[in-house]
């Protein structure tokens, strides 16, 4: 019996490719080009674009999220400003994000009214929705962390994350830069 499961306990090892070394080889020698993994990680760049640079005063997505965190469930006044990466909504409002994934952590979301949107058209032209991707925004309002539910067939289910959200209901919280 014990033969037995010493021998598939060997076999499992050949199938999965694992291979024991003896303690009397030599290690491989690096070579000097090749940078350690450490360094390799230092000197990468981030996985994120570019950091939201904005004025003296003016609140970034992520000083934004961090206040919103600490004041929840009320809300942190302030001028927010950031860049718009991203671009969603429905029949009754439009949210610009910060974030190309509007459920990344470090998203800052503008819940803008439509008929605020309707009339920003007016004020930036008929396709300033298109053109807004890339441009810096600021908006001055509260700031808000909210739970958002996520749906399955019509139902809520128990998961949910959390979004940071200013809501623009007058066109005069929201100026393009």
């Amino acid at each position: 019996m014990q033969r037995k499961l010493l021998s598939a306990v060997v076999a499992v090892l050949a199938l999965t490719g694992c291979q024991s070394t003896a303690t009397n080889e030599a290690a491989p020698e690096r070579s000097e080009t090749q940078p350690t993994y450490a360094e390799f990680i230092r000197d990468s760049k981030p996985p994120a674009g570019p950091l939201h640079e904005v004025r003296e005063g003016v609140i970034d997505p992520t000083q934004a999220i961090i206040y919103a965190a600490q004041s929840a469930p009320n809300s942190y006044a302030g001028t927010f400003g950031m860049q718009v990466r991203n671009i969603g909504g429905d029949s009754r409002r439009i949210y610009l994000n910060s974030e190309l994934n509007y459920r990344e952590q470090l998203n800052m979301s503008v819940r803008m009214d439509i008929g605020v949107a309707q009339y920003l058209r007016r004020q930036y032209g008929n396709d300033w929705l298109n053109e807004i991707v890339g441009k810096h925004i600021e908006v001055e309002g509260e700031v808000q962390r909210e739970v958002i539910w996520f749906n399955c067939n019509g139902e809520r289910t128990q998961s949910y994350y959390y979004q940071t959200q200013i809501h623009v209901s007058r066109p005069e919280q929201f100026k393009v830069l």
